[in-house]
């Protein structure tokens, strides 16, 4: 039986530890939204432990001819994801539009509703809001909204809350802007990230006053935001909140990767340096509260990794440097 809400994420195999720790994770705080999963050269026995979620599982493949015909595959899960958010959603009440390395600690069930009963969009806030006045923000040489346009809140991609009823064109066209007159010689098309197609169009079809901005500390915690002094992620039994009090409902992170854990641990060290010009022990005190954080972060997706779906531990992204170690627990340098 269809759900009444439901979630679209994009994953290729390279993602898969992503991907999976996602789903798992939205099992583990009680998710009963259909999720639609378009995903590229996932395995069936992969696909066959779908049903050991608790929530249906809908997969899509993608395939070679529509990566060839969208330009690649990193065009058909970035751009294409809203394409199929307004395909999907003319059958629910409410979507999200989710990134693959995500992982829940809290079931988002009231903001379907808050996008269903109001309409507005709901979605993350980035920490500096962009102008938007570069000649890639055209389309067909003219400007989507007017040169040097700043929206009220500036999003993130995911997650994305919206009613496509209302919003279904929006994200639509910001995918078909890519597509619509791409031509090496004329470069017609829309040459922004997905990101930047995304806010234009929804503030094209009039999500100025209708937007309701959520915090990302408690969605995403891009740029180190979870690690940092006095908003760091702790727990609170047994559920995951910054230091402050905010919950937080999820995280954004290649956290099966111990090169991208160690630059995050890198640039709090190079911020408590420059921003408060931390040296000798409270240099120390800095590094390990992030630290610490990190490892809070890092066992929790550890735990979502194996919580139902079980996938083998390996490189995903380069296959070919599989040398008999887990990349998952690679990590001897990660907490020193």
């Amino acid at each position: 039986m269809k759900s009444k809400y439901a979630f679209i994420v994009c994953a290729d195999i390279r993602y898969l530890p992503e991907v999976i720790g996602l789903l798992n994770s939205l099992s583990y705080v009680g998710n009963t939204s259909d999720v639609h999963f378009y995903g590229y050269q996932i395995p069936k026995e992969v696909q066959e432990q779908f049903i050991l979620l608790g929530y249906n599982v809908i997969f899509h493949e993608i395939s070679d001819e529509e990566i060839r015909i969208n330009h690649g595959l990193s065009e058909v899960v970035c751009r294409k994801r809203y394409y199929f958010a307004n395909e999907i959603g003319q059958d629910y009440s409410a979507v999200c539009v989710l990134d693959a390395d995500m992982i829940f600690c809290r079931n988002p069930i009231q903001f379907f509703e808050i996008a269903e009963k109001t309409g507005f969009v709901l979605g993350v806030v980035k920490e500096q809001k962009e102008s938007y006045k570069h000649p890639h923000h055209k389309f067909k040489n003219e400007w989507i909204m007017p040169e040097g346009f700043i929206p009220e809140f500036d999003l993130c991609n995911c997650p994305l809350f919206v009613d496509t009823k209302i919003w279904g064109e929006a994200l639509k066209r910001s995918y078909e802007i890519f597509i619509d007159g791409f031509d090496e010689m004329k470069g017609d098309n829309f040459k922004g990230p997905d990101m930047s197609a995304m806010n234009l169009m929804l503030a094209k079809y009039g999500s100025e006053g209708k937007t309701i901005g959520l915090p990302n500390v408690q969605w995403l915690g891009t740029n180190e935001q979870n690690l940092k002094l006095y908003q760091r992620a702790v727990t609170d039994y047994g559920k995951i909140k910054t230091e402050t009090g905010t919950p937080i409902y999820s995280y954004h992170g290649q956290y099966y990767h111990p090169r991208w854990r160690n630059v995050q641990l890198m640039n709090r060290d190079h911020c408590a340096k420059g921003y408060f010009k931390a040296s000798g022990d409270s240099l120390e005190c800095s590094n390990n509260i992030a630290r610490g954080a990190m490892n809070l972060l890092y066992e929790r997706f550890k735990k979502m990794l194996d919580w139902k779906i079980i996938i083998e531990k390996k490189n995903y992204r380069h296959p070919e440097k599989n040398t008999g170690y887990l990349d998952i627990v690679s990590d001897e340098d990660f907490l020193k």
